[in-house]
């Protein structure tokens, strides 16, 4: 995805994106994120202004639908908990072309995306991620292929809360994208990360 560089501070990147700084309610981000869309479209690319615009209608898709944990924390993603079937339907239809789980299908409410996306109205990737465990090196290198493989169009990562979606943004942040490990932290918490907070300090370095 254009490798989702992080170049300003945390917190300036989350509040410009659609996520303040801290838990902000479902609509704010979905606020936040329309308005941050369309301050930012005349001085970007066609293709990003585009992917940032949708996703922005895509949240506010999310939030009337009740998404568990969605919001927009970088340009043309939205980071969310499992959708249903109708739910990812309708974000469809809103205009994201791509999902990424990172459930395994054994998970309840998983493993039905596969077949339901055989229809070819989305791209589908999934990367089992089942807790700590799976946070290595090889596994952050698969989930940045597969953003890459996005190529910055509107996109929904998710797991059960959002919590793996955030750990997993966080070590690809440093690890790949070589942003300081504080403000790695930072993105993966303003992703939805939560009872993997202390694995993912320990591996980004950071003092407890």
């Amino acid at each position: 995805m254009k490798n989702l560089r992080y170049n300003s501070g945390a917190c300036a990147l989350l509040m410009l994106f659609g996520t303040a700084c801290g838990a902000p309610s479902a609509e704010s981000a979905s606020d936040a994120a329309a308005s941050s869309a369309a301050a930012a479209a005349p001085s970007m690319a066609g293709d990003q202004r585009a992917a940032i615009e949708v996703a922005a209608a895509a949240l506010s898709v999310a939030t009337d639908m009740e998404v568990r944990s969605a919001r927009s924390p970088m340009p043309g993603v939205i980071t969310a908990g499992q959708p249903t079937q109708e739910q990812l339907e309708a974000l469809n239809e809103a205009g994201v072309t791509h999902f990424i789980s990172l459930r395994p299908t054994a998970e309840g409410g998983a493993g039905w995306e596969e077949a339901h996306a055989e229809d070819g109205s989305y791209d589908f990737d999934r990367l089992p991620i089942s807790g700590a465990a799976s946070l290595t090196r090889e596994n952050v290198d698969i989930f940045a292929t597969m953003l890459e493989k996005t190529g910055g169009a509107p996109t929904v990562l998710y797991c059960a809360s959002s919590n793996r979606v955030g750990a997993m943004l966080a070590l690809k942040a440093h690890w790949i994208d070589g942003v300081d490990a504080a403000e790695a932290f930072e993105i993966g918490l303003a992703a939805g990360m939560t009872r993997l907070e202390a694995p993912v300090r320990e591996l980004l370095g950071l003092e407890s």
